[in-house]
């Protein structure tokens, strides 16, 4: 009986942990050590030499404004995850909606830093508006490190899935507000194989939003695509390198993980080197 009731006791004391960390805010920076480390929560002894602000989950309530000093000296990554159900807020706090591993090759690059954009848009009234009011946040974002110094060739946007949809609509932007876009498997409308069951989403908004960021003059993009991915494989991608072709890089290939090969990349250190040969370039 007594180790049934401090089983009970060690569950609830987890429970109350994750339910007190998950009230913490995950948009703002995000800081490395010497090790590779992330800052975490109340760490007061990281270093940030660059006084960023605000620093990811260090915080509660509202998103408080971008500070920081050397603007100009910094290039910024702003990272949007995806969105499993449109109708509800995306819990940032899930694994997968971290910054993926091949993308932090990009930490290693001098004065480099992610600003990790926790989305608080939900779908409605109109199916797809979700990605609108995202487009609106990355916006507010790119405004503020502007307002705080920093060059906007200096600015990237990168994105997973929905985040990385709503980045590609961001490309009315490119060149005044920031630099390019990578993106891994980009979509916003549900799978292929549902466009029968929901046809709003596959035949209505997503040739509405592709009629719309095809409007821009440029397309500045390095897209990963997964030929088993049930949403958006790189022939429905293909648009856009069509008519952007020297601004748009399109890689595809194929894990065995669908949609999920973002976080579970069988070509890992060539995915890598592929993203930190395309911000390089960019940077030229």
């Amino acid at each position: 009986m007594k180790k049934l009731s401090l089983y009970i006791i060690l569950v609830l004391l987890c429970f109350n942990a994750e339910t007190k960390a998950a009230k913490k805010n995950y948009s703002g920076f995000i800081l490395y050590n010497f090790f590779n480390e992330e800052k975490r929560y109340e760490d007061k002894n990281f270093p940030n030499p660059n006084n960023l602000a605000p620093i990811s989950r260090t915080y509660k309530g509202k998103t408080p404004n971008i500070s920081l000093i050397n603007g100009t000296d910094l290039k910024i990554i702003i990272y949007s995850h995806g969105t499993i159900r449109p109708q509800k807020r995306e819990k940032c706090s899930k694994w997968f909606n971290s910054i993926p591993e091949t993308l932090l090759v990009l930490k290693e690059i001098n004065n480099t830093y992610f600003y990790y954009l926790c989305s608080k848009a939900t779908d409605g009234p109109r199916v797809g508006s979700y990605i609108s009011k995202r487009t609106k946040e990355i916006d507010n974002v790119l405004d503020q490190l502007i307002s705080a110094g920093v060059k906007p060739e200096n600015i990237f946007l990168a994105g997973y899935s929905a985040g990385g949809w709503a980045s590609l609509m961001m490309m009315d932007r490119v060149g005044k507000k920031f630099n390019s876009a990578i993106v891994f498997a980009p979509t916003f409308s549900g799978p292929r194989s549902e466009i029968s069951q929901y046809p709003k989403w596959r035949r209505e908004a997503r040739p509405r939003q592709i009629k719309k960021m095809t409007k821009a003059k440029t397309v500045k993009a390095l897209i990963f695509a997964y030929e088993d991915d049930k949403f958006n494989r790189p022939q429905e991608l293909i648009f856009l390198k069509e008519k952007y072709p020297n601004s748009v890089e399109l890689v595809g290939y194929k894990c065995g993980k669908g949609h999920s090969t973002t976080n579970n990349d069988c070509r890992f250190n060539k995915t890598k080197q592929i993203i930190k040969n395309y911000f390089e370039k960019q940077n030229k």
